[in-house]
């Protein structure tokens, strides 16, 4: 299956970290093919901004506040999503924090936590306050990065490393009910949170996240290309 033909008339489909980057172009993305949109940030002007792009396109979307950070933001969340939707058919798990890079053994142990807290376990509590309404035969995308258990990307690592392992955890615990969880690296795109990570790097020469949602839209449209899937090489033969 191939994004360009893929329609999600009517699929409910929760985003998070949606209001900028990668999650805002997958939002737009999700919008142009009739999904009807739970997204959330922690920076819910910037989030407002991208609900009025998604509903230019004529679709639903609501927007929920969510700090994975904190475990009362992710369940308040969670119980918002159950009174906006009876169910999901596709979770897009986007949002994340680059945290302190470097040697481990340099960085500042309360501050790891605190990445850790946002790019792996605030994801988990949020997949199991919301499982009871993840569909039969949804699908359900972790964004990942090739910085997974990388030397010197420190707390990000060590979070996308365990993400990964997260999905492929729950691919095997859920595929009794059909459900697709795939990890996804869109690979180097032009967001924040590159330039933070690459100041020295100029952005025009990597390319905008919008080139690369492809293989999001067809997980969630049906697709299943396995447990984890390189977007830079999607469609390519």
């Amino acid at each position: 299956m191939t994004a360009d033909g893929a329609t999600l008339d009517g699929a409910r489909v929760l985003v998070t970290g949606a209001s900028r980057g990668y999650g805002a172009a997958v939002a737009r993305a999700l919008a142009a093919r009739g999904a009807h949109l739970l997204l959330t940030a922690t920076d819910t002007a910037h989030l407002a901004r991208v609900a009025g792009q998604c509903r230019d396109e004529g679709c639903a979307c609501d927007l929920l506040a969510l700090d994975l950070s904190s475990a009362r933001s992710v369940d308040a969340a969670a119980a918002e999503a159950a009174r906006a939707v009876p169910r999901l058919e596709g979770v897009v798990l986007n949002a994340g924090v680059l945290g302190p890079m470097g040697p481990l053994d340099r960085a500042d142990p309360d501050a790891i936590g605190r990445a850790i807290d946002v790019d792996l376990t605030g994801q988990v509590r949020l997949l199991q306050r919301i499982s009871p309404l993840i569909a039969d035969r949804a699908g359900v995308v972790l964004v990942t990065s090739g910085a997974a258990g990388r030397a010197g990307y420190g707390a990000y690592a060590l979070g996308k490393a365990g993400l990964e392992a997260l999905g492929l955890m729950l691919r095997e615990e859920w595929a009794p009910r059909g459900i697709r969880v795939v990890a996804i690296n869109p690979g180097p795109v032009r967001t924040d949170m590159r330039a933070e990570a690459h100041p020295e790097e100029d952005p025009a020469t990597v390319p905008p996240p919008a080139e690369r949602v492809a293989p999001v839209i067809a997980v969630l449209a049906g697709d299943d290309p396995g447990p984890r899937v390189q977007a830079s090489e999607w469609g390519l033969s």
